[in-house]
């Protein structure tokens, strides 16, 4: 190396994930009925958006977006889960009852037993939304997922 130049060492941080809260909630409910508790008790203001899709596997994943354009705020709840029930006449003969046959997809595998996430990246909004969701029944379960436990972090961008 020649005298006299240097090297710079960047410390790079992947501010696009780092930044965001996620909360995760286990509960029997749709999605438009946690949006519409959460608009109702929250003063939030939940809004259907376009379906999340995965066209490699043919699913779909339900998409609630709130947005503050005042202090630009985003905050979005989806869905992890996507179940496919095959067509009436596709019946699976092996069962007992012949029950259709059912397929689920997960938007993060790694966490199979989570049903719903709340993406926000101002964490007061993240609080708010868990105190409400906490005094409801119908939750069995809500807590936060540190962003970098995600594996495939790239589903966490929608727009």
């Amino acid at each position: 190396m020649k005298k006299g130049h240097k090297v710079h060492l960047l410390d790079y941080q992947d501010e696009v994930f780092n930044k965001d809260h996620l909360l995760a909630i286990h509960s029997n409910k749709e999605a438009f009925q946690i949006a519409y508790f959460l608009n109702k008790f929250s003063n939030s203001i939940f809004r259907r958006k376009e379906d999340i899709a995965l066209n490699y596997k043919e699913a779909s994943f339900s998409l609630f977006k709130w947005e503050n354009y005042l202090i630009d705020i985003k905050t979005i709840l989806f869905c992890n889960i996507h179940k496919h029930y095959l067509e009436q006449e596709n019946l699976n003969k092996n069962t007992l009852f012949n029950l259709p046959l059912r397929n689920e997809v997960y938007l993060f595998p790694e966490f199979k037993q989570v049903d719903f996430f709340i993406k926000s990246d101002h964490l007061e909004t993240i609080q708010l939304l868990f105190k409400s969701l906490n005094t409801w029944s119908a939750i069995t379960m809500i807590y936060e997922i540190p962003s970098n436990k995600i594996k495939n972090r790239l589903n966490l961008i929608f727009d």
